[in-house]
């Protein structure tokens, strides 16, 4: 199906959610590009008005999360540092839900919202109301890039976190700590949304003919219990388990909880992005490492690109993330230069 023979029955339809339940949605990321450098650099140029010739300064902009954790906050203060008082942010998640996010985006356009900045939960419910707000002529900025897809056409910008070397960052690392090898744990986010599934590409890259071999790997879906059960089934299923695995903060809290309460200090535990408890954890013997990179710049990229196309200015596509393996030697001077959380906005996300 393409994105333009679908409209909201069909996708709502393809989710289940005519019978309540949400199933997995196909990846729209191309096969077999493990560069998501195509986007950066590539620039459009941009007119948007309020149709009298005008630049568009004022107006809502819809936020929406694809849920609700610190990692999605320290998204919600890179939209609040991007923005001045004349426009109004509202912001909303989904619950995981990629029909809620669908809602959420036509509800903000229904409200007669001048710009829509994504957080996505799947690739194929982002581009539904990406594509419906380009149909309004609303600009629409994505706070993570799967990479190239038919979608592309409908967002403004994107900011572009190569996720697949985020994978191949993550297995050089546990290849330098664990040169005997042994098993590994995988706990994913959602898959569907164009993210996990390019970490797994890279990891599995770099640890394919090596001695390390991933057993176990299922979808926490963000979610700090639901991790902490997977990782219980994975040490039953495999009690030799040397590195466990995990592709947010938000997860990995709650492993960290777990493997202290057990009294489990012999695992290399390696998490992705940061988040104000994750920091606290970094250096004890229940995590070593994390591929950091700021979660707050990503939502920064995204309403700055929405902001441009409103204001008539040169649209930058994608904009790289930084990103790079941190520990307990290093989160400082990380946090320091590139915050995971924009704290002058702190307040305004406590609530959301």
């Amino acid at each position: 199906m393409t994105f333009e023979d679908m409209n909201r029955r069909k996708f709502l339809r393809n989710a289940g959610l005519a019978g309540g339940v949400i199933v997995a949605l196909p990846i729209l990321s191309a096969c077999g590009d493990d560069d998501d450098s195509s986007a950066a650099g590539t620039t459009t140029t941009t007119g948007a008005t309020d149709g009298a010739g005008d630049a568009i300064t004022s107006g809502l902009i819809g936020l929406t999360l694809n849920g609700l954790n610190d990692y999605t906050r320290g998204v919600t203060t890179g939209a609040y540092a991007a923005l001045d008082t004349d426009f109004d942010l509202q912001v909303i998640q989904g619950n995981y839900n990629p029909g809620e996010e669908l809602a959420n985006i036509e509800n903000f356009l229904a409200q007669g919202a001048v710009g829509i900045v994504i957080q996505p939960n799947t690739s194929e419910s982002a581009g539904a109301g990406a594509q419906a707000a380009q149909d309004l002529g609303v600009p629409v900025g994505l706070c993570i890039w799967p990479g190239p897809s038919d979608a592309d056409e409908f967002f403004d910008g994107v900011a572009t976190l190569d996720s697949v070397e985020g994978g191949r960052i993550i297995a050089r690392y546990l290849l330098e700590q664990l040169p005997d090898g042994g098993k590994v744990a995988v706990v994913q986010g959602v898959v569907g949304q164009g993210f996990s599934e390019r970490i797994d590409e890279g990891l599995d890259e770099v640890l394919e003919g090596t001695n390390l071999e991933v057993v176990v790997r299922e979808q926490g879906f963000f979610d700090r219990a639901t991790a902490v059960t997977v990782v219980q089934n994975a040490l039953q299923a495999h009690p030799d388990l040397v590195a466990i695995v995990d592709y947010a903060a938000a997860m990995s809290n709650g492993i960290c909880q777990y493997l202290e309460t057990e009294g489990i200090d012999n695992i290399i535990h390696v998490t992705s992005d940061a988040d104000e408890e994750m920091v606290t954890w970094l250096g004890t013997p229940y995590l070593s490492a994390t591929r950091y990179y700021s979660s707050a710049q990503t939502g920064l990229i995204a309403t700055n690109a929405v902001l441009d196309k409103l204001a008539g200015r040169e649209v930058t596509f994608g904009i790289p993330v930084a990103q790079e393996i941190a520990t307990a030697d290093n989160i400082a001077a990380l946090v320091e230069s590139n915050p995971y959380m924009f704290f002058d906005h702190k307040d305004k996300v406590a609530d959301i």
